[in-house]
């Protein structure tokens, strides 16, 4: 079971939570509307999803490393774990499988633009892992990843709830307001590849670290959690955000000290200091975001 976990890296599952929460109480805020049966089955959708995507990276890694040490390695689960690629191959036609047999389900009950964004989703998903030139070893990962886990699931977790309401204003509003999470979720990918550098440059993968080396990835790391601040004041200032979201300001002070511990040992083993910085700050807007409701 343990392997299991580490095969579905379970603990980055938080990615897909923390967007699901936040678009939740958004809408509550904006639209005042709540569909429980949609957002659950929306919620178990976007968790195996989550869980197949990382299913499909480790195989995809195994399959593609190039030396023995690399491919049984500490940081490769299938060959650590003596997984074989059918038992593996297994596991993630059951996650895909009911991600796609739900999804549909959940059309019927929406609309066809939840169709385009789960297509984009699966579409980002395979590329992720899945191509001759896969995503996760380019150095567009932290934008793929941080605009499907953070963005799209925050809008579409909103548009299950509003149904069939969908315009313009509701899509970049829903940017907007999920900025600072999804920037700090494609955080959590640059954290991992800057932990990874040495095997990366190793395997040949030109990720945005290779591309950039680890001092400016580092720069860049302080530099998208200021961004996201920044853009939060911003939706608030427009008045896409309720005021009480800059509750989530209070959250600065740790993650720059959390963000300064990894700049001074940016290993594998430091990178739960990204997903923890995730953590913070939604939790605090989402706080803010509560608070909105009864005030």
């Amino acid at each position: 079971m343990k392997n299991l976990l580490k095969l579905l890296e379970v603990q980055s599952l938080v990615a897909a939570a923390l967007p699901l929460m936040l678009g939740f109480l958004y809408t509550l805020n904006v639209y005042q509307q709540f569909n429980g049966v949609n957002a659950l089955v929306f919620a178990l959708i976007a968790f195996a999803l989550q869980m197949g995507v990382n299913v499909w990276n480790n195989l995809q890694d195994f399959r593609a490393a190039s030396s023995e040490e690399w491919k049984n390695g500490v940081n490769n689960i299938v060959g650590a774990a003596g997984y074989t690629v059918r038992q593996v191959g297994l596991v993630l036609f059951i996650l895909v499988g009911f991600a796609g047999i739900a999804g549909l389900w959940l059309v019927t009950r929406t609309g066809w633009p939840l169709l385009i964004m789960g297509l984009i989703g699966f579409l980002v998903a395979y590329w992720y892992a899945g191509t001759p030139l896969p995503l996760s070893r380019t150095p567009f990962g932290e934008l793929a990843s941080g605009l499907t886990m953070g963005y799209l699931i925050f809008l579409a977790a909103v548009y299950v709830n509003v149904a069939p309401l969908l315009t313009w204003t509701l899509i970049w509003h829903a940017m907007v307001a999920s900025a600072i999470a999804w920037f700090a979720i494609a955080d959590i990918m640059l954290a991992n590849n800057i932990g990874d550098y040495e095997e990366d440059l190793a395997e040949g993968r030109r990720t945005l670290v290779a591309l950039l080396g680890k001092p400016n990835a580092l720069r860049l790391f302080v530099g998208i959690y200021v961004a996201g601040y920044v853009v939060l004041i911003i939706a608030v200032v427009l008045g896409i955000l309720p005021w009480p979201s800059l509750l989530a300001l209070i959250s600065a002070p740790v993650v720059f000290k959390q963000v300064r511990q990894f700049q001074a040992d940016p290993q594998k083993k430091n990178f739960p200091l990204a997903i923890k910085n995730v953590v913070l700050i939604s939790i605090t807007l989402a706080l803010g975001l509560i608070i909105a409701l009864f005030i």
